[in-house]
């Protein structure tokens, strides 16, 4: 099942990060400001079979309870590749983005009444098709779960096509992206510090490979 992110998911969401990206995974308030950016298009992919009591104290009602922002380190350098999975973009977020998401963190309240699923999965993306982050649990890889998620993005209406950056040395991302009907289309010097990102798009069009 695949569903819209809540505060809920953002204990699983930070575990599935810190495994899919070690080096530099997303923390918190960048999910707070993705949540806030992106609610509608910032997507979980759930395992229905074996639902998960919510914690006490856990990170999601910690980040209910904020009544101001705090910083917790910087989001705006971009993504090792993930292990495994390791097929996903790796984007900065602007400079505003955590400033914007974090006001509005002491006004998102989870809902204490639902159960929670267990989240093996998430994507980010924008109404104009730029695929902002993808990652899968390492222990539900290669089940199918990234290209639900990826396709969930590519059917939702865009506005020309649907678009990553992926680092030039990371093979599996680009094999996992043509694999889904898209094409490298371009390159940008030096996005990854001293890497340079491949440009990777799809047209609405496009025919999956």
């Amino acid at each position: 099942m695949i569903r819209p992110f809540s505060l809920c998911d953002l204990d699983s969401i930070l575990q599935i990060e810190s495994r899919s990206f070690p080096k530099s995974p997303y923390d918190w308030t960048t999910f707070l400001s993705l949540h806030h950016l992106y609610p509608e298009t910032f997507l979980v992919y759930l395992d229905l079979s074996t639902p998960r009591p919510e914690a006490s104290g856990s990170a999601s009602a910690r980040a209910a309870q904020l009544g101001s922002p705090r910083a917790s380190g910087s989001s705006d350098s971009p993504k090792s590749e993930a292990a495994g999975l390791g097929a996903y973009p790796e984007q900065r977020l602007p400079p505003y983005a955590e400033r914007r998401g974090l006001g509005a963190a002491g006004k998102v309240i989870p809902d204490h009444g639902q159960k929670e699923e267990k989240v093996l999965g998430y994507i980010v993306f924008s109404r104009d098709g730029h695929i902002i982050s993808i990652a899968v649990h390492p222990q539900h890889r290669k089940k199918g779960i990234g290209a639900r998620l990826l396709q969930r993005a590519l059917k939702t209406p865009h506005s020309k096509k649907v678009w990553a950056e992926v680092r030039r040395s990371n093979q599996g991302a680009q094999t996992f992206y043509l694999k889904m009907g898209f094409q490298i289309t371009g390159m940008v010097p030096n996005y990854y510090g001293t890497e340079d990102a491949l440009i990777i798009q799809r047209t609405p069009d496009s025919p999956e490979s």
